[in-house]
């Protein structure tokens, strides 16, 4: 991505979460999955905001503030991606000078955050294919896990990443429809 000078670079979108006194943060927000994921900001009050959608291998441009974590989900597992190998994202502002001529007078630019695909090991790769194949394919996913022929620790987690997935369904399917 070549260097964005980001000064009054709003493109007529409201800045996310506005309040006097906080560090403004220009950011590209770039999905390099091949998942559609939400993006959340969360504030203060650790509660996290739906921002929007966002498709595989697009980009978005945020004005947000330093104070603003960020954090993403797959749009349909509710299953964390990452930024940098970290769950939760930080803005930093970033400035550079405006010109050779002029180093001490700074202009804010638009930094490239990747958002990426977590790292798991095998097994955990192996529970969220099952989990994620059951829910497509069955009505009655917790009955097929219980017929399954394996141990009972496998068991547990498959069902535990069902529950998860169905309840960031529920949750999901809420905050998208306000």
């Amino acid at each position: 991505m070549a260097l964005q000078i980001a000064q009054n670079n709003r493109d007529g979108q409201q800045l996310v979460g506005a309040d006097q006194g906080k560090v403004e943060v220009y950011v590209l927000f770039a999905n390099t999955t091949y998942r559609t994921l939400d993006l959340y900001w969360v504030c203060e009050r650790e509660r996290e905001n739906m921002y929007l959608t966002l498709k595989p291998f697009e980009e978005v441009r945020v004005n947000t503030f330093t104070t603003h974590s960020w954090l993403f989900r797959d749009y349909y597992t509710g299953e964390r991606m990452h930024v940098r190998s970290q769950r939760i994202f930080q803005p930093i502002r970033v400035r550079v000078p405006k010109s050779q001529q002029s180093p001490d007078q700074l202009v804010d630019v638009r930094s490239e955050v990747l958002i990426h695909f977590p790292m798991r090991s095998l097994r955990e790769n192996c529970l969220w294919l099952v989990a994620r194949w059951l829910i497509r394919t069955s009505n009655a996913p917790r009955r097929i896990i219980h017929g399954y022929h394996i141990p009972s620790t496998l068991k547990q987690q498959l069902l535990s990443l069902l529950t998860c997935i169905e309840s960031y369904s529920r949750v999901a399917g809420t905050r998208r429809r306000r």
